[in-house]
């Protein structure tokens, strides 16, 4: 049986009210964005820069007698996960997800334990019955630096005392509004340079002199570039979350744009008929007392 008139009246209110809801959902994570996004991007050239730099001078160094850049044997990894606490945003935690699992494929003869930033996250590896060290929510604004450094924290102070041998970092990086990208990263022990990163230096015959001395200047500088490290993780995967948040609400409203021209399509021609239909009966009605 078709719908009646205030059917469809009923399910066009319905829609826009949703309508106003997604509407509202795409402005604060546009807002949002702006704010993240600018932090990622301003700091990504800083962050490369260290990180080449710290593993430039990890592999010039010689042998070094530091657990941070002590290359050993990988049993125990550990892997900070990092997602969203709310969903509605497209595939974002997909990804990531996907990410982690291709990664405990990777590594299925070693013992995986996760450090999970998001909800969304401790919920997906629950599912998998996998191992959760701790699980915290995503922070924002000024929150997120007490939260770098307390989870960064526990984390060096658990690879010091050698309860892992690994840690990585797992977040989206954020390229633009439509890309975002699940990336790992070591983040301790810290990575020597690669083969062919070596070669392209060598032409360049580069010497480095430190004073006061290569365990003097790691001691100072690797806790704030391991720091640095997790919070631009987190602050890229903030820009990926609110831009697919921002991207699904703007879908979700010109899908809404959509169904409702449809409704209303079939409102009026739900109208005409039953304008019709009261026509032919008031004709009939006449017909009959004529007759």
């Amino acid at each position: 049986m078709p719908e009646s008139p205030r059917d469809i009246l009923r399910r066009i209110r319905g829609i826009k009210s949703t309508q106003q809801i997604t509407k509202a959902m795409e402005m604060v994570a546009a807002v949002k964005l702006t704010k993240v996004r600018n932090q990622a991007e301003n700091s990504r050239a800083y962050v490369e820069s260290m990180g080449k730099m710290m593993r430039t001078l990890c592999t010039t160094a010689g042998e070094i007698d530091n657990p941070l850049f002590e290359e050993r044997e990988q049993n125990n990894i550990l892997l900070v996960v990092v997602t969203s606490d709310r969903g509605l945003c497209g595939t974002f935690n997909t990804n990531v997800i996907k990410a982690v699992e291709e990664f405990r494929q990777e590594h299925a003869d070693k013992a995986v334990t996760s450090i999970c930033i998001g909800r969304k996250g401790e919920e997906a590896l629950n599912r998998m019955d996998a191992e959760i060290e701790q699980a915290e929510d995503v922070p924002w604004g000024p929150a997120i630096q007490r939260e770098v450094e307390r989870i960064n924290s526990q984390v060096f102070e658990a690879y010091e005392a050698r309860r892992y041998d690994a840690v990585y970092l797992l977040y989206s990086q954020f390229e633009n509004v439509l890309v975002y990208k699940p990336t790992v990263v070591q983040h301790l022990p810290i990575p020597r340079l690669s083969e062919e990163e070596i070669k392209g230096m060598a032409k360049w015959a580069v010497d480095f002199l430190l004073d006061p001395g290569f365990e003097e200047v790691a001691r100072q500088l690797v806790p704030q570039y391991l720091e640095t490290q997790l919070h631009y993780a987190l602050v890229e995967s903030l820009a990926s979350e609110h831009a697919a948040r921002m991207v699904s609400m703007r879908n979700a409203n010109d899908n809404a744009e959509e169904v409702i021209g449809e409704l209303n399509l079939s409102y009026n021609k739900a109208r005409q008929a039953s304008i019709t239909r009261d026509l032919i009966d008031i004709i009939g009605g006449v017909e009959a007392l004529n007759g």
